[in-house]
């Protein structure tokens, strides 16, 4: 097994077709080919499977890509680093970010930390706490901002702020910011919400059946987008943080009440991984998140 081998099969394995590799490598397929058999055959297992639009992962194969992402990582990492010797900052970062916050932060580090560092190239990696978490244990991210992620040995995890949950909707709901709304009502409001196995959603499903009370799930949205949109059609009513809303609000396009008994509050945390080292572009990246979100970590939930 050589790096050549490696690289050759991991962008097999993320584009899922030995033609659309063989455009990004510019390599000839039929060699792509042969260095997926000599994989094969060195480890004797198949690490793909054929269907009716490419190629996807066995079983061994996922198993192989995992512990192979860090590694290569790893190498990445340390040529930056080696070169980062000379004094300038460079290569890439993979930042996870969750959906409510990647047009805000991608804004403020590109007028910020890009102009301090402009050889540092920044991958934004958009998704919820357990996905983001996955990449960064995986190796796919460098450094991941999660919400209430669960914990893990493999991680250090820092809060940054933590702010209050509201119900928010068509201003036709008549919701006010002064004038919380009990837990009861998100129970009678329709809904929508991240599918089932979200663990916002989760935690949301174990508060309401603690109370004896069924949710009314209307609509199922992983994105923010889709979720306002739905919101702001009148059709249905959404769990959210004031930043998520706060264009909407100022517009009057939404309204929105915090939400007690019980008061929801969901923290944001800084996760780097504990079991390798991190970059000095990464680490100087986490530098400028913190400082970013130091105004709102200082305050108190509303």
């Amino acid at each position: 097994m050589d790096l050549r081998q490696i690289s050759t099969f991991l962008e097999v394995a993320e584009q899922g077709s030995l033609r659309a590799a063989s455009a990004r490598l510019r390599v000839a397929e039929t060699a792509l080919s042969r260095q997926v058999r000599l994989l094969e055959q060195e480890f004797g297992v198949a690490l793909f499977r054929r269907h009716g639009r490419g190629l996807a992962l066995t079983a061994e194969g996922r198993a192989f890509r995992d512990r192979l992402l860090p590694l290569v990582s790893g190498l990445a990492q340390l040529r930056t680093d080696m070169l980062s010797q000379r004094g300038e900052i460079s290569g890439q970062v993979a930042i996870g970010v969750p959906w409510v916050l990647l047009e805000r932060l991608s804004a403020a580090l590109a007028r910020g930390f890009i102009r301090r560092h402009p050889a540092v190239t920044i991958r934004f990696i958009g998704g919820f706490a357990d996905h983001l978490r996955e990449a960064l244990l995986r190796g796919e991210a460098d450094l991941a901002l999660m919400f209430d992620p669960a914990p893990s040995a493999a991680l250090a995890l820092s809060p940054l702020f933590t702010e209050r949950m509201l119900l928010a909707a068509a201003p036709a709901a008549g919701y006010r910011l002064d004038r919380p709304v009990p837990f009861a009502r998100v129970a009678d409001a329709p809904l929508v919400l991240p599918g089932p196995r979200n663990p916002f959603r989760r935690r949301i499903e174990a508060l309401a059946a603690e109370r004896g009370l069924p949710l009314s799930v209307r609509f199922e949205a992983e994105a923010l987008a889709p979720q306002k949109a739905l919101a702001l059609e009148g059709v249905a009513q959404m769990l959210a943080s004031r930043e998520a809303v706060r264009r909407e609000l100022a517009e009057g396009r939404l309204c929105a009440a915090p939400i007690e008994d019980p008061t929801i509050l969901r923290t944001l945390y800084l996760g780097l991984p504990q079991e390798r080292p991190t970059s000095r572009a990464a680490a100087q990246l986490a530098r400028a998140v913190v400082e970013e979100f130091g105004e709102a970590a200082a305050s108190p939930a509303p």
